[in-house]
């Protein structure tokens, strides 16, 4: 018996000239993953960062789950850094004075179980039908001001130092990754993976309201319409992806299941985001980096293997 779930993802450009996150997902019968990143745009090509992280990693999964991870925690560790050293690889062939960088989440469903990592501000919620279990907590200023209970949670959108992160994947320093242990699932929770344009306009207290009330599908494009109506013209790039675990008990003919995705057990979304304002010039230089990724993911080889 196949896992059974339903799994969302979109990206919009928001008011910005350009969509520097990247979002996607890839899996087998028994396990799937979710990417999102959010490359950081005071650094050159913050684009090339998200585009090579989310396809780095759901290659080395389509490399490892046979059906299943041998080690989720050891997959994410993996996945980031060999992304890192992509993102670094990359910037040194291209004789970048300064790598770019990205935020970075990633969560791993296998076996009723969920594991997950994050670097930066980039978020992961995790919801069960009537509440709020878990989120990740930012890699920046304005979280320490709120742990140091100096900011409020529903100021931290707004700060000054909202966009002074302390951490990222790509650049001079290794990436501080926290990775989470590993919870049960419930039927109905909902996981949902989201960039910064999107967690500042909107409380987890309408986020689950609104998972509650719809399928997952319309549930993330509402929250996708709030928030860029919130954020104005001046709305970052916003981008999700969600999965809700089991069957949906919605009316709704449209959802997807989790062995019924037709999708060849992989999907981006790296270029077609948001029509007009996509960045062009580097698309052939990143697949060639992807080319020469795959070759490299050898070095993270299989646990037991040489």
């Amino acid at each position: 018996m196949s896992m059974k779930y339903v799994v969302y993802q979109a990206s919009r450009r928001g008011g910005r000239p350009y969509n520097e996150d990247r979002v996607g997902y890839a899996y087998t019968s028994d396990a799937m993953v979710m990417v999102l990143a959010d490359g950081m745009g005071g650094h050159n090509h913050g684009e090339v960062a998200s585009q090579l992280t989310v396809q780095v990693i759901t290659s080395l999964f389509q490399n490892r789950a046979k059906p299943v991870l041998p080690d989720m925690a050891a997959f994410l560790l993996d996945g980031i850094y060999a992304a890192h050293d992509a993102i670094n690889e990359y910037a040194m062939r291209k004789r970048m004075a300064d790598p770019p960088r990205t935020t970075c989440v990633v969560c791993v469903v296998q076996k009723g179980t969920a594991c997950w990592a994050h670097v930066g501000d980039s978020r992961l919620y995790q919801f069960s039908r009537r509440a709020m279990l878990y989120r990740t907590r930012d890699h920046s200023a304005v979280q320490q001001l709120v742990d140091e209970g100096r900011l409020s949670e529903a100021d931290m959108g707004v700060h000054p130092d909202r966009n002074k992160l302390y951490n990222s994947v790509g650049g001079f320093m290794l990436p501080d990754i926290e990775v989470e242990e590993p919870v049960k699932l419930q039927q109905g929770d909902v996981l949902f993976l989201c960039t910064d344009g999107v967690w500042p306009e909107l409380t987890p207290e309408e986020m689950l309201s609104t998972l509650r009330a719809y399928p997952l599908e319309r549930a993330v494009k509402q929250m996708l319409d709030q928030a860029e109506f919130r954020a104005g013209q001046y709305a970052d790039n916003l981008s999700v992806v969600a999965m809700r675990y089991g069957e949906e008990h919605f009316n709704a003919g449209e959802l997807v299941l989790g062995d019924d995705l037709g999708l060849d057990g992989f999907t981006t979304q790296l270029r077609k985001l948001g029509g007009q304002g996509e960045r062009t010039t580097t698309d052939s230089d990143v697949d060639k980096a992807v080319a020469e990724i795959k070759a490299a993911l050898a070095r993270y080889p299989l646990p037991g293997k040489s």
